[in-house]
């Protein structure tokens, strides 16, 4: 089973839908990457304005002030504190450390700050263990001052640590960190949580190229149909074109169609003519040859009786059967217009006037079949076949299938068959498997040749088999 569309509308609209995916992944790429870098600078900015605006009030204020400061701003993202100790041990992020310096008017030495990389999540590890240092010494210290206030500050501080926890769903060390000197001799740590992460963006995209694949391919199908429907005109014109029909295609659609379609319609065209001359020229012939072979048989009768007139008389007997059979031949199929018939009535009408003329045919009985063609071609190919039958395997059968697509004839004889290296060699024109000159016994070699010309010239078919019980099988195949 395949994926691929047979159609060319269906492979065009598959591709483009392929390429648009293909253009939006690469892009969705980008933009994912630049929306990262961008919210991960306009955090940053954001968080180092409330790092300032904390470490200026926390710096002009009280022991008591200083925790209900460090309490309101602090956040699930950005935990801030005030210890005897720097949460970070060095500087590691010296630009940002001089921007902070500046703007705070601090000493460099008092600044210290530190930043995850651009492809990871969190800082390393290693700064952990000195962060539950920093909590463990200022629960202690807190516990100290204290005790009651101490256990209400945990349990707000647990409530605010299983929200993040929430939010987050996972165990992280800062995104940044920030130690900064107060003028009390103590110290301001800053620890910011990387911010949770939205899929917002992405869901308006994908609908956003949902919608635009949509318009796409009802744009392109609507399209591409009206690009190809001269296509398949022209199709169906080529078929029935094979079938002996003449149909003139109107020129519409792109110019590069109207030319494929002109020049169709000029092959007709021409066509027809040749075949309309070849007919005329053939009438003349057989007028002209029936003249003096008639001349010539007038003048053997007077001849007084004897056994050359004889065969004289025989020998133009041959020769006007054999020219009558072979401009037969040429002319391949008549010039009967297409119309529709029962090809069922048909073979009924046909093997019941053999039978009455003696010949041992059987039909069986068969559904209606209507097809579009020449009734009286289809007559004499199926007469030549069926007599060829009774005279090679002395009884014939006829029955038909109708299929969805195909008319099947099928002719079964009771005779010797034909081996198949000459099944083929019997449809050349003169051609006889009885390789006797005698016409009694083995024709003018014309039959076969001139059904196969006859059915093919209707976009049908002859083949040659061999019968179940013996015999050769003859299947004629019509379109329908």
């Amino acid at each position: 089973m395949t994926f691929w569309p047979r159609r060319a509308t269906g492979q065009l609209a598959l591709l483009l839908v392929l390429v648009l995916l293909v253009a939006q992944i690469i892009t969705i790429a980008i933009l994912a990457g630049e929306r990262q870098g961008a919210l991960r600078s306009a955090s940053l900015n954001h968080v180092l304005q409330r790092v300032t605006d904390a470490y200026t009030l926390l710096d002009t204020a009280d022991a008591e002030r200083q925790e209900r400061i460090e309490r309101a701003l602090s956040s699930p993202s950005l935990t801030l504190s005030t210890d005897s100790s720097p949460y970070l041990s060095h500087d590691k992020t010296h630009a940002l450390s001089r921007r902070l310096a500046a703007e705070l008017a601090l000493p460099r030495e008092q600044v210290r700050t530190a930043m995850a990389a651009e492809d990871d999540d969190c800082l390393p590890d290693w700064d952990r263990d000195r962060d539950s240092d920093h909590k463990s010494h200022r629960d202690r210290r807190r516990h100290e001052d204290d005790d009651d206030r101490e256990h209400e500050y945990r349990k707000h501080r647990e409530e605010e640590e299983h929200e993040e926890e929430r939010e987050h769903q996972r165990d992280c060390s800062p995104v940044m960190a920030v130690s900064l000197a107060l003028s009390s001799g103590r110290w301001f740590n800053a620890q910011a949580q990387p911010p949770a992460t939205s899929w917002l963006w992405l869901k308006a995209t994908l609908t956003s190229v949902g919608i635009t694949a949509i318009l796409l391919i009802l744009t392109m199908w609507l399209a591409i149909r009206r690009i190809l429907r001269p296509v398949n005109e022209l199709s169906l014109a080529a078929h029935a074109f094979g079938r002996g029909e003449n149909v003139q295609i109107p020129e519409r659609g792109p110019e590069d169609i109207r030319e494929v379609t002109r020049a169709f319609n000029q092959m007709q065209h021409q066509v027809g003519r040749a075949q309309e001359d070849r007919a005329r020229l053939l009438a003349a012939l057989a007028h002209d040859l029936r003249t003096p072979i008639t001349s010539m048989r007038l003048r053997v009768e007077m001849l007084p009786d004897s056994e050359e007139r004889d065969r004289l008389l025989d020998s133009l007997q041959e020769m006007q059967h054999l020219a009558e059979a072979t401009l037969d031949f040429i002319r391949g199929s008549t010039t009967e217009q297409h119309r529709r018939y029962d090809l069922a009535t048909l073979l009924d009408s046909l093997c019941g006037d053999l039978q009455e003329m003696g010949w041992a045919v059987s039909c069986s009985d068969s559904p209606r079949c209507v097809l579009l063609g020449q009734p009286e071609a289809v007559r004499r190919a199926l007469r030549n076949l069926i007599e060829n039958g009774v005279k090679y395997g002395k009884r014939t059968e006829v029955s038909l299938d109708v299929a969805q697509e195909t008319a099947v004839v099928t002719i079964i004889d009771q005779g010797p068959g034909i081996p198949e290296p000459e099944r083929d060699r019997v449809f050349e024109p003169f051609y006889r498997v009885e390789q006797s000159r005698n016409r009694e016994t083995g024709g003018a070699g014309l039959g076969m040749a001139i059904a196969r010309s006859l059915v093919r010239s209707m976009g049908g078919d002859i083949t040659l088999s061999e019968a179940p019980r013996g015999g050769l099988k003859v299947s004629v195949t019509l379109p329908r």
